[in-house]
């Protein structure tokens, strides 16, 4: 037989006893259960004033887009909207007109044509909208003001995520290549950066080599490679056709961003010659051919650039007043870490004395002083008269010396007994677009011809005076660095995964 003490278990002391007991199991309990279904969490991050700004800048694109009838790009400025920003204030707030337009893009871009590539998406051109109307009737003007000499193909670029870098496109850099980007005065420029969803003009100055009549008779063509490049975005060659006299819609290229999967990474290490102090130094990074890049602060005497799509790179200290590198090249594998060294070395300047004669008058030398710095170019401007072009440009300083060579024109290295005072002209002058060492007491003539043998010629003397290393912020001149460094060749030396 079981016997209870009832008394006992209805005491005020055990009464409590139970009540506290149970509380505590329940919270306890309780506890548990949100800790398992995972409702527990740290205080969420919340968002920054940035970030509320760009949900905003992002949500006023987007409504830009659709206004412009721009569905494929809208569709790309939602993705990023909702990929970085939903968290925002902004965005929970506009949640509704956010869905709204959601709903018209997926609606417009149901039934428009893509060509999907590993790399890119190919949207053939929509010339029924506005956008496409506007850029075919700039076309049209352009190739109007100048017909059967030009011609120009309209490319749309955009990349999948704009906020990480603006597309860069150029012609292919091979010899038969004579495609070029149409620049806004009428010139022809090898490459061009532009913002995402630009239209970019694609001409060919290859047309002038034909006669007036040729070119509308036989219908000239020209066909060519256009590359666009990025560092974050697939690299994208495209064969294009551009038709003299007229003015061609080629289409649009979404280039997509290159998963993490196949990425690698680069350490950029700095050495220095003797005395330099790396104050305040950066190193550019810029895909092989391309401009611009990213920069990246040295910390320790290296930075890393990680994540970056594979292939081909070049490296240098990013400009300043004191100090530079010449460009080092470096190739990025998928899944591993390069490493490549650069040298920093501080800037020279270089001063020279230099004469000076024009076509008008060409028994009348001018004379002056002139001092400029490495990785410079000299444009004489009111010192020549009307010479308003460069004329000369300054390479690194590297090994003890520096590089010159002819901006515009043509430059010589010459030897002479002569005084410099009292030299002419030499008569062997043989046009060259080398490259030159700079060393003190070297003399070099330049020669420039525009509009033809009857205006003349303008002609320069150079006489390398002194050069001298440019003066520390943080202390006195340090004499130069005697030590060659040697440029290495990049190398893989590990593996991140």
């Amino acid at each position: 037989m079981i016997s209870c003490n009832h008394a006992n278990l209805s005491s005020p002391s055990n009464i409590i006893g139970n009540f506290l007991f149970n509380k505590a199991f329940s919270f306890f309990a309780v506890f548990l259960l949100v800790i398992i279904t995972g409702c527990v969490s740290p205080n969420p991050v919340q968002p920054t004033i940035e970030e509320e700004y760009k949900a905003q800048k992002k949500l006023l694109q987007l409504q830009s887009s659709v206004d412009d009838e721009d569905y494929m790009n809208a569709r790309l400025v939602l993705s990023g909207l909702q990929k970085d920003f939903s968290h925002t204030n902004f965005y929970k707030e506009h949640s509704k007109r956010i869905n709204e337009l959601a709903g018209k893009i997926k609606k417009e871009t149901k039934n428009i044509k893509v060509e999907d590539k590993i790399e890119y998406l190919f949207v053939p051109p929509r010339l029924e909208t506005k956008l496409w109307k506007e850029y075919m009737s700039r076309a049209e003007r352009t190739v109007s003001q100048n017909p059967g000499r030009t011609g120009i193909a309209v490319l749309r670029v955009s990349y999948e995520d704009e906020d990480i870098e603006p597309p860069s496109v150029r012609g292919d850099l091979g010899p038969n290549n004579e495609l070029y980007i149409l620049r806004g005065n009428g010139g022809y420029s090898p490459m061009g950066t532009f913002k995402s969803g630009d239209a970019v003009f694609i001409g060919s100055a290859g047309f002038w080599r034909y006669r007036a009549s040729d070119s509308n008779d036989k219908n000239v063509s020209v066909t060519g490679n256009i590359i666009i490049g990025g560092i974050y975005h697939y690299p994208t060659k495209l064969k294009i056709e551009v038709q003299s006299g007229k003015a061609t819609a080629f289409g649009e290229i979404i280039v997509r961003t290159i998963p993490k999967k196949y990425c690698g990474n680069l350490k950029v290490k700095v050495e220095t010659e003797g005395g330099l102090k790396l104050t305040d130094a950066a190193v550019t990074l810029k895909v092989s051919g391309f401009y611009p890049g990213i920069t990246k602060p040295v910390k320790e005497g290296s930075c890393l650039f990680s994540s970056i799509g594979p292939g081909g790179y070049t490296v240098e200290i990013a400009p300043n007043n004191t100090f530079g590198s010449p460009a080092q090249s470096a190739v990025v594998t998928t899944g591993q870490t390069t490493e490549t060294t650069i040298y920093a070395y501080r800037h020279r300047m270089i001063e020279f004395d230099w004469r000076f004669r024009g076509p008008k008058e060409p028994n009348n030398w001018l004379s002056g002083q002139k001092t400029i710095k490495t990785k410079e170019s000299w444009q004489p401007g009111e010192e020549w008269g009307d010479v308003g072009y460069h004329v000369v440009q300054l390479g690194d300083w590297i090994n003890n010396t520096c590089t010159i060579r002819a901006a515009n024109g043509n430059l010589m290295r010459i030897s002479t007994d002569v005084p410099f005072e009292e030299m002419d002209f030499p008569l062997n002058f043989s046009p060259s677009f080398r490259d030159y060492p700079v060393k003190e007491g070297d003399i070099f003539a330049w020669r420039e011809q525009r509009g033809g043998q009857k205006e003349g010629l303008w002609e320069a003397l150079i006489r390398i005076r002194k050069i001298t290393p440019i003066e520390m912020p943080d202390g006195p001149k340090s004499s130069a660095s005697k030590e060659e460094i040697p440029v290495k060749e990049a190398g893989v030396v590990d593996k991140t995964h």
